[in-house]
C-alpha cells in the first residue's frame, strides 16, 4: 500500500484534537478534592450538572429522589405519561369516531361549536358514493342515493333484459350485458351493496 498516493491527499487528520488534555473538574462534594469524572444534575429542571468523583456519585445518586415535592396525584400522572414515553397518544379501536357521539375533546371550545355538532343525538351515516360508483350506478341507471336493495333490483332486471337467452340469441346486446355485470361487481367489491 502506498501512502502517498492521491487517494490519501484529501483526509486530514487534525493535529490538536487528541494530544490536547481535558480540563479536569474537582469533585463538588464539600471538601473533597479528587477529580469529578462523573456528572450529575444539579437541580429538577436546571441545565446545569455538579460533577463528582466515584465515591460521592455512589451517595448522590443513593439521596437522589426524583419525585421530591411532588404530591400522589403529580407522580401518578408522571407514572401514566411515562408508559408512553411522554408522548401524545390517541385512542384506538372499532367505533372510534362514531357518528352522533361526543368525544373527549382534547381542545376548548369556547364558543360551543362542537358540542352543537355532536350533541350526543344518533344520526343516520351519510353515504357518499365515489366517482368510480356514480358510474357504475348510471350504467344501471340509478341515482347516487340508491340503496342496496334497488341495485340488486335493477341489476336482475337488466340482466334479464339484455340476455341472450330473453332475446332470442340476439347477441347485439351483449357489450351492454356485459357493462351492467362489470357495474354491479364493482359497486359489490367497493361495499356500496
Amino acid at each position: 500500500m502506498n501512502l502517498k498516493s492521491k487517494y490519501f491527499d484529501s483526509i486530514r487528520i487534525s493535529k490538536t484534537g487528541s494530544n490536547e488534555v481535558e480540563a479536569q473538574v474537582t469533585c463538588d462534594w464539600p471538601d473533597c478534592s479528587e477529580v469529578g469524572s462523573y456528572p450529575a444534575p444539579a437541580a429538577e429542571g436546571s441545565s446545569e450538572k455538579r460533577y463528582f468523583c466515584l465515591e460521592h456519585i455512589r451517595t448522590y445518586n443513593q439521596s437522589f429522589n426524583f419525585f421530591e415535592g411532588m404530591s400522589e396525584a403529580d407522580i401518578a400522572a408522571f407514572q401514566r405519561s411515562a408508559r408512553t414515553g411522554h408522548r401524545p397518544t390517541w385512542t384506538m379501536g372499532a367505533n372510534r369516531n362514531t357518528p352522533g357521539q361526543s368525544g373527549n375533546w382534547q381542545w376548548q371550545d369556547p364558543l360551543d361549536l362542537v358540542s352543537e355538532v355532536s350533541d350526543g343525538k344518533a344520526r343516520a351515516p351519510v353515504k357518499r358514493a365515489s366517482s368510480g360508483q356514480i358510474r357504475a350506478l348510471e350504467v344501471l341507471e340509478l341515482d347516487e342515493n340508491a340503496t342496496a336493495e334497488e341495485v340488486k333490483t335493477r341489476y336482475k332486471a337488466r340482466i334479464k333484459k339484455f340476455h341472450p337467452d330473453a332475446n332470442n340469441g340476439d347477441r347485439s346486446y351483449e357489450e351492454k350485458l356485459n357493462k351492467v355485470i362489470q357495474a354491479y361487481n364493482y359497486l359489490k367489491a367497493s361495499g356500496f351493496c
